[in-house]
C-alpha cells in the first residue's frame, strides 16, 4: 500500500515525498522490490540525485531481466547516465526506450542534446529534423536546439531559418534571441552588414525587462554590449560606442576584459592612461 502511495507521489510530481515513502518500506519490508527500485530510481532523478539514481537502476536491472524492462526504465536510466556524463551509454539507453516507444517523440529531443553535449552535430540535426517533420509534440526548444546544431555546424543559414522559427514560436524568450544574433554575427563576421544588430537590440530589450532574473542574462549582455560597441566603432559612432562599453564595463568581467574596456572607454573620452601619453 505505501509502495502504491509513493507510486501516486510520484505522478503527483511530489518527489521528495514518494522516497520518503519508499525509504520507509525498504527498511521494514523488501528492499528488493522491482516497484520499489523502479519509482525510486525515477525519483532520484527527478531530485537530482543522480548517483543514488545510477546505483538503484543498477539494483533493479540486476533484479529484472531485459525483456521485463520498460521503456521508462530504459529512458531513466538513460537520462542518469548523460547527467552522469556518460552521454554515449545514455543515449544508447534512450534508444532502446525509444525503440520500445516510438510514440514518445520527447525522446528524440532528449538524444538530440545529449548529442550537441557530445559536439555530434549532424546526429543532433539528423534527430531533431526527424521530430519536426513527424510534427508531434514539437516545441520551441526543439527549433532552438537544431538552430544551435547547425551553427555549430557551420550550417549558417540553416541555422538562421532554425532559429527564426524559434523566435516566431517565442517572441519573448531573450535566449532564442541570443542565438539569432550569434549566428547573423557568424554570417557577418566582419559586422561590416550589421546583420546581427536587430537581434541582439531585441535581446537586451528583453534581458533588461526581465527585472526578477538580472544574473540569468550577464554572460550573454556582456556578448550583446561587445558587439553593440565593435559595430558602431566601426561605424565611427563613438558616441553610441562609448556608451555600450560603459554598459559592459558595469558587468563582471573577466581582469584583462575588463581592463581592455576601460582602456577603450579613456581612449574614446580622450583621457590619457596613467604614465602614457595622450
Amino acid at each position: 500500500a505505501r509502495i502504491r502511495y509513493a507510486t501516486f507521489l510520484y505522478l503527483s510530481k511530489d518527489y521528495t515525498s514518494a522516497l520518503s515513502e519508499l525509504d520507509q518500506v525498504r527498511l521494514r519490508c523488501d528492499s528488493n522490490s522491482t516497484t520499489l527500485l523502479r519509482v525510486q530510481s525515477y525519483c532520484y532523478y527527478e531530485t537530482k540525485e543522480f548517483e543514488k539514481g545510477l546505483n538503484t537502476v543498477n539494483h533493479l536491472f540486476m533484479l529484472l531481466p531485459p525483456d521485463k524492462r520498460t521503456a521508462t526504465d530504459m529512458e531513466y536510466y538513460g537520462k542518469l547516465l548523460i547527467k552522469s556524463n556518460r552521454d554515449s551509454s545514455g543515449i544508447e539507453q534512450i534508444q532502446k526506450a525509444y525503440a520500445l516507444d516510438p510514440t514518445r517523440a520527447d525522446l528524440l529531443s532528449e538524444m538530440g542534446d545529449a548529442w550537441i553535449k557530445l559536439k555530434q552535430y549532424p546526429q543532433a540535426i539528423s534527430l531533431f529534423v526527424q521530430k519536426i517533420s513527424a510534427g508531434k509534440e514539437v516545441k520551441v526548444t526543439d527549433y532552438y536546439s537544431l538552430a544551435k546544431a547547425y551553427n555549430n555546424d557551420g550550417q549558417l543559414k540553416a541555422a538562421d531559418s532554425a532559429a527564426m522559427k524559434a523566435n516566431d514560436l517565442s517572441a519573448k524568450w531573450a535566449t532564442g534571441w541570443l542565438l539569432r544574433a550569434q549566428i547573423n554575427a557568424n554570417i557577418d563576421s566582419t559586422s561590416e552588414a550589421g546583420l546581427a544588430k536587430p537581434f541582439y537590440e531585441k535581446f537586451i530589450e528583453l534581458a533588461m525587462g526581465d527585472s526578477a532574473n538580472p544574473a540569468k542574462y550577464q554572460k550573454g549582455l556582456i556578448g550583446a554590449y561587445t558587439y553593440m560597441a565593435y559595430y558602431y566603432i566601426l561605424k565611427k559612432d563613438n558616441t553610441n560606442g562609448l556608451d555600450f562599453l560603459k554598459k559592459k564595463i558595469e558587468l563582471p568581467l573577466e581582469p584583462d576584459d575588463k581592463k581592455n574596456v576601460q582602456q577603450a572607454i579613456d581612449q574614446l573620452e580622450g583621457r590619457t592612461p596613467k604614465g602614457g601619453k595622450k
